[in-house]
């Protein structure tokens, strides 16, 4: 008999996750029954063991480009032990040969819910293909979690996809590459049955793993050039708002939410209320990266508000009711020491109750990655005009350990003044003066010292397991977990247990 093992490849195993690696748990969905229930190895708890890895067994590993060099040691090691590898995930999506190259029997591109399902049978008949491609899966195929094969004890908050797809075109980011412009709802009843199991199982807190949970408000339309893009916009708006009422109606009203948004939410407050009242979202990570206008162009992401506007339009979201997560680059081409300095000035200023400072690197898959090896190929062309002053000194440097920053050339920054200035925006954010500022004004000061004490934790954990990397699938597992951060997310754990989680199972933590 075939198990079917399904992978998610990790640097280091704390033996604890923040957040559920959502696809390990669709893919599970999207097995068929007939192999019974697939095997889940989430690393960030405990390393793939090959002992337990049989020949007729068929290995699934899904691989991002922060996490391709464990994803391929697993490969390697499935294969020895006469496994049928499969590789998918974003960065086999963008560089399918290259999985193949490392020996992986096939690759599956784009998503899984519906090809996986042909890819295990023709694994189990002999008959498996290099390739498959599953494309962008359609909202009303997208595949329900296999949410009865997660241990809760072991993840702070699961996840849930509403839609897929972002309508923007970021030069760092790779959503809308892989995943489209034009974003993809899922069915409503999927969404509310995978929530109110998560009920059942406890949880009062999760995460709509969504690439931009608003692609449509008011402001987003607005921007739109093309009539029928606008048009199909204007249908999702609908559609989402007619969404959020169905699930106000059908899902318990103590189940709140963390997603991931953009500050122009402030400018449609039909939507940002029904996502406070209707989908009970109570943090949102929304992407600043820059508060200067020529940090945001090289971003490619003009439209969002500049300076003292973001400032304002992130405490206008948390009056609101909405805490947010800001979300900071520093390394953009713009970026100079005196420019993170200032950028410092305005967190600090905007009182984002979280804050990541992020380095920058041109993944594989954007824009400013396939500018930049262009720039490369043509270095020595006559007449060649380089797109960036920025640029790539390590080609494929996903498969090198070490920091990122070795394999780039920043424009007006050095190396070395990136790394500092990034740690100085980590450390100023997080001193105690700076937490006891925020607690003690804006949204902080009505809390209840239970409150208060939690946030405390939470900034010092969040700042000891993300300084650097930010919220990332594979970022938690980058540095090796001292005994420190060890305790302090064990202490951590245990309060958010206490605050946010009805007591269905046992909080041990095993770290």
């Amino acid at each position: 008999m075939s198990n079917v093992v399904l992978v998610n490849p990790s640097n280091t195993s704390p033996g604890y996750s923040f957040i559920t690696p959502r696809w390990l748990f669709v893919l599970a969905g999207a097995t068929p029954a007939e192999f019974g229930d697939p095997i889940l190895v989430d690393e960030a708890l405990e390393r793939f063991n090959p002992e337990t890895i049989d020949a007729n067994d068929i290995i699934g590993i899904g691989i991002s480009s922060g996490n391709c060099l464990p994803g391929y040691r697993v490969l390697r090691e499935a294969k020895k032990r006469g496994a049928t590898v499969v590789v998918g995930g974003i960065h086999a999506t963008i560089f399918p040969d290259e999985p193949l190259e490392m020996g992986a029997d096939a690759v599956v591109t784009g998503n899984g819910d519906v090809v996986w399902r042909q890819v295990v049978r023709d694994a189990l008949d002999r008959k498996l293909k290099r390739r498959y491609d599953g494309g962008r899966v359609r909202g009303e195929d997208m595949v329900k979690a296999r949410w009865d094969l997660l241990d809760a004890r072991r993840y702070m908050m699961p996840s849930i996809q509403t839609i897929a797809g972002c309508p923007e075109n970021c030069s760092f980011c790779s959503v809308w590459v892989t995943e489209g412009r034009r974003p993809r709802q899922r069915l409503s009843d999927t969404v509310i049955q995978e929530a109110n199991e998560l009920y059942e199982l406890g949880y009062r807190y999760i995460v709509f793993a969504d690439d931009n949970f608003n692609p449509a408000t008011k402001a987003r339309i607005a921007r739109e050039a093309g009539a029928e893009s606008r048009a199909y916009l204007e249908r999702l708006r609908d559609e989402r708002l007619a969404f959020f009422e169905e699930y106000h109606r059908a899902v318990p009203p103590n189940l709140y939410a963390f997603t991931q948004m953009t500050a122009e939410i402030v400018d449609d407050e039909e939507y940002l209320s029904a996502l406070r009242d209707k989908m009970r979202i109570r943090t949102a990570l929304i992407g600043v990266e820059s508060f200067s206008e020529e940090g945001l162009r090289a971003a490619n992401k003009q439209w969002n508000p500049a300076g003292q506007k973001m400032v304002e339009a992130i405490q206008r979201i948390q009056n609101s009711g909405i805490l947010v997560l800001a979300s900071f680059i520093c390394g953009l081409e713009s970026d100079t020491a005196a420019s993170l300095e200032s950028l410092r000035r305005y967190a600090s200023q905007c009182g984002a109750i979280l804050a990541q400072f992020t380095i920058y690197c041109p993944l594989p898959g954007t824009k400013d990655y396939h500018e930049m090896m262009k720039d490369v190929v043509h270095l020595e062309t006559p007449g060649y005009v380089r797109k960036h002053q920025s640029g790539i000194v390590r080609q494929k440097f996903w498969l090198y350990p070490g920091q990122r920053t070795d394999a780039l050339h920043f424009a007006k920054i050095s190396r070395e003044e990136l790394l500092r200035e990034n740690k100085a925006c980590w450390n100023a954010y997080y001193t105690l003066g700076e937490i006891m500022r925020r607690m003690r004004s804006g949204v902080g000061k009505s809390w209840p010292l239970a409150g208060k004490v939690s946030y405390f934790l939470v900034c010092l954990v969040f700042k000891r397991v993300y300084a650097e990397h930010g919220i990332a699938a594979d970022s938690v597992q980058r540095r090796k977990s001292g005994a420190l951060t060890k305790l302090m997310i064990k202490a951590g754990v245990t309060v958010y247990g206490a605050f946010f989680r009805k007591k269905r199972f046992s909080l041990r933590v095993r770290v």
